[in-house]
């Protein structure tokens, strides 16, 4: 590096000049500051001390605030929880402590957000389909009128639709009467 006796009076006065104008200029003094505190660290200059120390101070005291409401939104979600569970215990739709974490478990699985409706769902699931009556159950699913009639389709088929056929266009040239009236 080299020194200022190695340059010339102008050079010197030139450069004199040019710190004089960072130093004066508004929107580079600060940065210049800054400059000359990195170079010299022992040098004291009060605006630049003075700012970094607000500054640190503030920053902690912006952690310590954010912290403080992180932990209060925390404690905020965890006691609507605990309200949602025992309003469950409370409103009957529950009986115990696994029931609520077996919902929270069917909650998670199938996307339902809320307690209430996770619990309908659980006890839904639990509650066992009520049987049939043996006596409503019909082994013939086809009555004897209904068998006469497909009787004669499973014979013979095609025979079977040509007679229906015949029927149903004799029955149609029969009715003197227009359609619809």
């Amino acid at each position: 590096m080299a020194s200022l006796e190695d340059l010339t009076p102008e050079a010197r006065d030139e450069l004199a000049l040019l710190a004089n104008e960072l130093a004066n200029n508004p929107q580079t003094r600060e940065q210049f500051l800054r400059l000359t505190k990195q170079a010299r660290p022992s040098v004291m200059i009060d605006s630049i001390d003075i700012k970094d120390e607000v500054s640190k101070v503030m920053s902690e005291a912006n952690d310590r605030v954010m912290f403080m409401e992180n932990k209060m939104r925390e404690r905020d979600a965890m006691d609507d929880l605990q309200n949602r569970r025992n309003s469950l215990l409370k409103k009957g739709k529950v009986k115990s402590e696994e029931d609520i974490a077996e919902i929270e478990k069917i909650m998670l699985e199938k996307g339902i957000q809320n307690h209430e409706t996770a619990a309908d769902y659980f006890q839904w699931m639990r509650q066992a389909a009520t049987p049939t009556p043996s006596k409503t159950f019909s082994q013939n699913v086809l009555d004897e009128t209904a068998r006469g009639t497909l009787e004669k389709f499973w014979k013979n088929p095609a025979v079977a639709a040509r007679d229906e056929a015949s029927k149903a266009l004799t029955e149609l040239r029969r009715n003197a009467r227009p359609i619809g009236f």
